[in-house]
């Protein structure tokens, strides 16, 4: 049933959660109380209120039992066992997405992406070194974060090639297909570089004309980026260096130079860049 206000005869009515009030969102009047919520007993600090809460912390996949289990004693006999090792991977997890400043979402979706291949059967003995950098690494391209392989290893202390075997034995055997991230890359490489903003912005302009033009098809999105950045940089007048801008990427400077070349030959060259 719709509410009217008595007064003005409005119909925007708001409920008032913090006064817990019915009130007209045009005149102000008040036309009732909206029943509480709340719980029926107060708490006067933290520990007062986690004595008294009936209910646990929210389900997560970076918990083995997903929080749903309360503590147990040691002689059930998990070190060693296969929740043992599900434990100590999720943790690895959880703490390399801490170190890395990653969100808690990016963390679950890699608790979900291991949870997924350990029950599939996809994880070798030399795997399980490796794999909470590789899950993490997949979930943060799921969640569109540019990050490189390199500083994953450089946190968990996994090699580059394990951890991209890793990756790829996930992506094939989960049917993973992460987007390409080249517009994230170009915002973090500009930063990184301390480039003007208008960089950016014709970055994005080119890499979206090189992606109609199918140029980005197979190829690795930070080569793809920088050499985008650097076209940017010339045409508007910046000084880049082709050398800091291939090591921030993570490629060689011959390397971004076929990239920046591939994309000016197939769009016209610069004048063919500012149509």
């Amino acid at each position: 049933m719709e509410r009217v206000c008595p007064i003005c005869g409005s119909e925007e009515i708001v409920e008032d959660r913090v006064s817990g009030e019915i009130i007209c969102g045009i005149c102000g009047h008040v036309l009732g109380r909206v029943p509480s919520r709340e719980p029926e007993w107060r708490a006067y600090g933290y520990g007062d209120r986690i004595r008294r809460e009936r209910v646990g912390a929210p389900l997560t996949p970076l918990l083995h039992d997903l929080g749903f289990s309360t503590k147990a004693p040691r002689s059930l006999g998990e070190k060693g066992s296969k929740n043992g090792r599900m434990i100590g991977i999720l943790s690895q997890i959880h703490r390399l997405a801490s170190s890395m400043g990653l969100p808690n979402a990016v963390a679950e979706t890699a608790a979900l992406i291991y949870r997924r291949a350990e029950k599939l059967g996809l994880l070798t003995r030399s795997m399980y070194r490796v794999v909470p950098a590789a899950s993490l690494y997949l979930a943060a391209r799921v969640h569109g974060i540019p990050r490189m392989i390199r500083e994953f290893s450089a946190t968990s202390g996994a090699g580059e090639k394990a951890i991209f075997r890793c990756c790829m034995k996930l992506r094939l055997g989960l049917k993973l297909n992460p987007p390409r991230i080249q517009d994230a890359y170009i915002s973090r490489f500009v930063k990184s570089m301390g480039l003007d903003g208008r960089v950016e912005g014709l970055a994005n302009t080119i890499l979206e004309r090189a992606k109609r033009l199918n140029l980005t098809q197979g190829r690795s999105s930070r080569p793809m980026a920088a050499a985008a950045i650097y076209i940017a940089a010339k045409i508007l007048n910046e000084r880049v260096s082709q050398r800091r801008l291939a090591k921030l990427a993570g490629i060689s400077p011959s390397t971004l130079r076929r990239r920046y070349k591939e994309i000016l030959r197939e769009i016209g060259g610069i004048h063919g860049v500012l149509r």
